[in-house]
């Protein structure tokens, strides 16, 4: 299994309790309100603008728990970062392992940076948490009937669910129903990926340091700046993946590229054609 990957045992269960939370609370058809989830579970919460020393922060004190949002300028409970974060601290109370652990004596407070790039499993776990409590099963699977897999659903549903289209992405991955992989580079070298357990290839060709393939859109934006925005490209196997078959090079997949610019990032979507 992925280092960046969770069991798909684990990632069901988080997904049925996430599933819970949003249809008890914020039944269908009103959108999943994190902050009225938290309301009801007696737990307070905060924005304020933390310098970026965290996004998120959940603080048990006694028994009692607050979560500290980080917001600056315009951010508000309803802007998709925030609502990702919030969903994100719930995870850490809803999960029994992370409460449990919360609920230690001594336990320092444990800052969040929402970036999917965590090595620790337990923050991935809350994010996933997030991803499945803002898009719950049921209601999106009804959004999939019967549905081609392109990337402008991915933009229909991101812009439904108030959420960011890697928030969705990363929905859609543990959902299954379509195999998908997400990978992330940063100034030209592989810093995380996400894929579906039916996804036929799970190992990146990565140079020296993790460097991205030059043969992928995204490898070409580090390269020489070249930059497919807002279209879908046509790849094969051999331009992304560690390869066991050479019948396998001219497998066709469509690589679909999120811009980052500030971050000196690109996340590729990909899916076999």
């Amino acid at each position: 299994m992925s280092q960046y990957n969770l069991n798909k045992a684990r990632e069901s269960e988080i997904s049925d309790l996430a599933a819970w939370y949003a249809d008890t609370y914020c039944p269908d058809p009103q959108p999943v309100l994190p902050q009225l989830i938290a309301e009801k579970l007696g737990i307070t919460y905060s924005l304020g603008d933390y310098k970026g020393s965290f996004d998120g922060l959940i603080e048990n004190v006694r028994g009692a728990f607050h979560i500290y949002l980080h917001s600056t300028g315009n951010d508000n409970l309803y802007s998709p970062r925030l609502r990702f974060t919030f969903g994100h601290e719930l995870g850490h109370y809803i999960l029994d392992d992370h409460r449990n652990t919360l609920l230690l004596p001594g336990i320092p407070m444990h800052g969040s940076v929402t970036t999917l790039d965590s090595s620790i499993e337990t923050e991935r776990e809350a994010d996933l948490f997030a991803a499945c409590l803002l898009l719950p099963e049921d209601r999106i699977k009804r959004d999939l009937y019967r549905r081609r897999f392109n990337f402008a659903l991915v933009d229909e549903l991101s812009r439904k669910y108030n959420v960011s289209l890697t928030a969705t992405l990363l929905r859609l991955i543990a959902l299954g129903n379509h195999p998908l992989m997400m990978v992330c580079s940063r100034a030209g070298k592989l810093k995380w990926l996400r894929y579906s357990h039916d996804f036929p290839f799970q190992s990146i060709n990565t140079g020296a340091g993790k460097q991205i393939p030059v043969a992928s859109c995204a490898g070409e934006y580090f390269e020489d700046g070249t930059k497919y925005l807002h279209k879908t490209e046509k790849v094969f196997a051999e331009d992304w993946f560690v390869l066991w078959n050479s019948a396998l090079r001219r497998r066709p997949f469509f690589e679909h590229c999120i811009y980052q610019e500030s971050q000196q990032q690109v996340i590729s979507v990909l899916w076999e054609a």
